[in-house]
């Protein structure tokens, strides 16, 4: 991006015609404007483009900074990047910025925008021209490319050099695996664990065993359910347990006390159902062993 100090001074004298100027006219004052332009050759796309305006109001009349013209698209080749002002001595000072944004496919002539002053006297807004000014554009290649050394075709570019990334992969495998550390720790946490790794607990499975079939006929329900309690009492017994015998469970499991005299109860049901006439208990009591068997595998969860 270049950018084209101005070459060259045009200096123009413009009377103040300017309503409420009369006194100033009388006396002889007039508006004097002074123009430095341009290179007027040599640009190409993205050169910077200035013209310095430098204004010496008369009559008492001012620059209206606010009404100078915003940056914006200018014309077709040139876009006003900037303007900016300045006080001086006896006036105002307003560079004028523009860039060029287009290509031609020749050297083209094109025209600086007309630049109106705005000058304010107090009472209304006049605004004075300032002539368009022309520079030229040329293209970016000529027309015509010689074919001869390193224009006849496309480059090949040179071999970057290899970069020894073993640092930087090492740094992030170990950033992997640090990252990995606490989703391992939540997934130890959450992982139900005693689910996966579930401990023998009798008199849980004799409930399970029980409670499928809480609602069948007695014929399936007492024989299963009163040999599921057997299994359980016989396995936390370490032994065979008989009726009268729930003095042997006590004295080794202490904490089946409190249970003593309903298992001595049912341990008569069960040897009355296989070992007696046979006859099944009234289909009330199947609550009463399913809470019995819920009470045992308290116990045995240490949570009774």
């Amino acid at each position: 991006m270049r950018s084209h100090k101005p070459m060259r001074t045009l200096a123009g004298t413009l009377l103040a015609v300017m309503a409420g100027a009369g006194n100033a006219a009388e006396d002889g004052a007039e508006t004097r404007i002074t123009v430095r332009e341009p290179l007027p050759y040599g640009h190409q796309i993205g050169d910077l483009v200035e013209r310095e305006v430098t204004v010496f109001p008369a009559g008492g009349a001012s620059v209206s900074v606010k009404n100078l013209p915003k940056p914006g698209r200018a014309n077709a080749w040139l876009e006003l990047r900037s303007i900016r002002h300045e006080s001086v001595a006896g006036g105002t000072r307003i560079d004028v910025e523009y860039q060029v944004t287009n290509v031609p496919d020749a050297v083209r002539t094109v025209s600086l925008p007309e630049f109106a002053v705005p000058l304010d006297n107090g009472s209304k807004i006049v605004r004075l021209p300032v002539n368009p000014s022309f520079i030229t554009i040329a293209p970016m290649t000529p027309g015509t490319v010689l074919g001869r050394d390193r224009l006849v075709e496309v480059q090949d570019d040179t071999q970057a050099p290899r970069v020894d990334t073993s640092t930087a992969e090492q740094r992030i495998r170990v950033t992997l695996v640090l990252s990995l550390l606490p989703l391992l720790m939540l997934a130890y946490c959450w992982t139900p664990w005693e689910r996966i790794f579930r401990p023998q607990r009798p008199f849980a499975k004799a409930l399970r065993e029980a409670s499928r079939l809480r609602d069948a006929a007695d014929e399936a329900f007492w024989p299963t359910a009163l040999k599921a309690m057997h299994k359980a009492l016989d396995a936390t017994a370490g032994r065979t347990v008989f009726p009268g015998e729930t003095r042997t469970l006590v004295s080794q499991q202490a904490a089946y006390a409190k249970l003593e005299a309903d298992i001595a109860t049912w341990l008569d049901v069960s040897r009355g159902v296989f070992f007696g006439d046979g006859s099944f208990p009234e289909r009330g009591r199947r609550a009463e062993l399913l809470r019995l068997l819920g009470e045992a595998r308290a116990v045995e969860r240490g949570i009774h």
